[in-house]
């Protein structure tokens, strides 16, 4: 487990990016999440995915394929802009003139995500892109059972053009 805590030491409390580091990560993950969601809206792409969550928990075509296009929707809700969207910063006018409060969403920085195994692609993806698109280094522990499609995925988002240093995932029991 060494390797990966040093891999979360390594990044600092204000992310891999906020609105005031590398907010140009913003906008690239809005292109990831796009090319992810077209990838996983391809019928090809989306059998692989469906067969591969039934090889692993007890769901029906149907219902798999029903959690591919799930986080197809949601990836391809997040394309373009509305990563940088939710960084958006808040201003409130004070109580005297020329007063102004300003506020901006920061990342937690490093982050442990473990997920379960009765969504294999859906409740990951939710809480592992939620948490890159904010600038956190999460390090994932998918179910065992399971674990294939969650390394499949981000074998899919490095191919959409995401830095694999920016996702470890641990694959073990417990």
């Amino acid at each position: 487990i060494e390797p990966f805590l040093s891999s979360l030491r390594q990044v600092s409390k204000s992310g891999l990016h906020n609105p005031l580091k590398n907010p140009h990560r913003y906008v690239e993950y809005g292109e990831i999440s796009r090319k992810a969601g077209a990838a996983l809206s391809d019928p090809h792409v989306a059998d692989f995915f469906a067969k591969a969550i039934m090889a692993c928990v007890p769901k029906s075509y149907g219902q798999a394929l029903g959690e591919v296009k799930v986080t197809a929707a949601f990836l391809n809700n997040f394309a373009g802009d509305n990563v940088r969207r939710l960084a958006q910063s808040f201003g409130v006018a004070g109580d005297h003139y020329g007063q102004m409060s300003v506020g901006h969403r920061w990342p937690y920085g490093p982050v442990a995500l473990i997920t379960p195994f009765n969504f294999p692609l859906e409740i990951p993806v939710l809480q592992l892109m939620g948490a890159l698109f904010m600038g956190n280094k999460p390090v994932l522990k998918a179910s065992e059972q399971v674990s294939i499609v969650m390394e499949q995925y981000l074998r899919l988002l490095h191919h959409c053009g995401m830095d694999p240093a920016d996702v470890d995932f641990l694959n073990c029991r417990g």
